[in-house]
């Protein structure tokens, strides 16, 4: 009988729930971001709020088409997106997505919505930076340099 633990451990640095559901995790966040930015858009408490929230999903649509082509293959100009990032390293797509976060917000909207949006595409851009660090220590190794122990201040 061959139980959950038998078998060759997976060696990759990234927790698992982000390696195996990246892409489904990105693309629902996208649509919250795509949602909140609609509304955001249409709220009539401060006119910068309009370009903001049309920003926002306008990065929606970006972030959708590189991580599913599938959600966007009606819309022409999503196409190429997707194509240009295909093949890229995580650090591009990590520099795209901070930087989709980061302009709509020099319109200056504080809209409650505009920024339940921009806390989608930062989510989004963190997710590649969790893919990207890693772990970053492993309880048992983390002492193994000092057989005595963690430091402490307290001990002699």
């Amino acid at each position: 009988m061959i139980s959950p633990g038998d078998g060759q451990m997976n060696s990759s640095e990234e927790p698992w729930f982000i390696e195996t559901w990246k892409s489904q995790i990105i693309v629902g966040v996208s649509l919250l971001q795509a949602i909140f930015g609609i509304i955001a858009a249409i709220s009539i408490l401060s006119p910068m709020c309009i370009p903001a929230g049309i920003c926002q999903v306008v990065a929606a649509i970006a972030v959708l088409a590189i991580e599913a082509p599938s959600f966007v293959s009606f819309i022409r100009f999503a196409q190429p997106i997707g194509m240009i990032f295909e093949e890229k390293p995580a650090w591009i797509k990590l520099a795209f997505y901070v930087a989709l976060a980061v302009i709509p917000c020099l319109f200056g909207c504080l809209g409650f919505f505009f920024i339940l949006a921009f806390l989608c595409s930062l989510a989004t851009a963190a997710i590649y930076g969790v893919l990207l660090v890693g772990r970053k220590g492993i309880r048992t190794n983390r002492f193994q340099s000092d057989p005595t122990g963690p430091y402490s201040p307290t001990s002699p």
